[in-house]
């Protein structure tokens, strides 16, 4: 087979999956939000049909992107002298546009949560003074529950994930010189920290039930994402398991997206949107390029033999 065929065969097959499981989850996410929750209390009804077919759609995705990541082929020749993988390479290659373009507009659109999660914290934090000075003339008074740190600790993590995502991008179009790729993807992976903290803040009041758990399924799915991400630069590439968790990540934003925007939350919204982006984006770029991995420029061919040898000195 022709590898440039073999290449796209690869891809597809990624991002057909995985965009016809989010777009089922996102539906059936729809159809939960309408049937599955008692008017009023929102209590999950036990049984639903919608949830049951929904955990069923995400049990057999995780399933299906298991078999795919297994039998994933990876390149095995040398990429460099004296190191066999360097997986870091396969996000820098100026020929394909796709992925800079998509991590660049995840990057915006983090940069827009910015202010809309700033105003909401700076309000909270307001209220939550008000609510102190009335504190003071009536004990009776009770305080708010937020106080809106963690909001605008959120907002300043937004910014944090927009930086780290536009050096991800440009990053990608520098072919075969190794960027700041590693350290950039860490930066949105600790701000999903904060953000997950601002999440379950705002549903500790209640039990964690199906209202929350795919927003707290996709947060955690990105974090993983970013993380993993960070390690292709870092030595401890795990280039399945990136696949793996790419795909998951974009099918559990799907539906915690259709809830988002239900409740027009609108940073949660764009944080989503972010993640998505990026997921679709090393979806894209990463099944062909751990198949025909690109050259690192500057550096010669090895020669056979050279690279083991070197690798064993390396070792010792």
């Amino acid at each position: 087979m022709n590898p440039i065929n073999k290449s796209i065969s690869g891809r597809m097959s990624w991002l057909v999956c995985a965009l016809a499981s989010a777009f089922a989850c996102a539906a059936l996410r729809r159809w939960q939000l309408a049937t599955a929750f008692e008017e009023g209390a929102g209590l999950a009804i036990p049984g639903a049909q919608s949830s049951v077919i929904l955990t069923c759609i995400l049990v057999m995705s995780a399933a299906w992107f298991t078999i795919l990541a297994i039998c994933q082929p990876l390149s095995k020749r040398p990429w460099t002298v004296g190191q066999a993988h360097r997986w870091d390479l396969v996000f820098l290659d100026a020929g394909d546009p796709v992925y800079p373009i998509l991590v660049v507009l995840a990057a915006f659109l983090a940069l827009a949560a910015c202010p809309v999660l700033l105003k909401l914290g700076v309000g909270q934090w307001q209220d939550y003074q008000e609510a102190l000075a009335a504190k003071a003339m009536n004990h009776n008074v009770q305080l708010p529950s937020n106080n809106g740190a963690l909001s605008i600790a959120t907002a300043v993590g937004a910014l944090l994930s927009f930086l780290g995502l536009l050096q991800m991008g440009r990053d990608g179009l520098h072919a075969g010189r190794r960027g700041k790729g590693g350290f950039s993807a860490a930066l949105p992976g600790v701000a999903g920290c904060v953000w997950l903290m601002e999440s379950f803040r705002a549903h500790a009041a209640n039990p964690v039930q199906w209202d929350y758990a795919p927003l707290l399924l996709a947060i955690v799915c990105g974090m993983l994402l970013y993380m993993d991400f960070a390690g292709m630069s870092a030595g401890a590439a795990r280039p399945r398991r990136l696949l793996w968790v790419s795909a998951m990540t974009l099918v559990l934003s799907a539906p915690a997206l259709v809830s988002a925007l239900a409740d027009q939350s609108w940073g949660d919204t764009l944080l989503l949107g972010a993640q998505i982006l990026t997921a679709v984006a090393v979806l894209w770029r990463l099944p062909p390029n751990l198949e025909n991995p690109p050259k690192l420029k500057g550096i010669p061919t090895p020669r056979p033999g050279e690279a083991s040898i070197q690798e064993e000195t390396t070792h010792e």
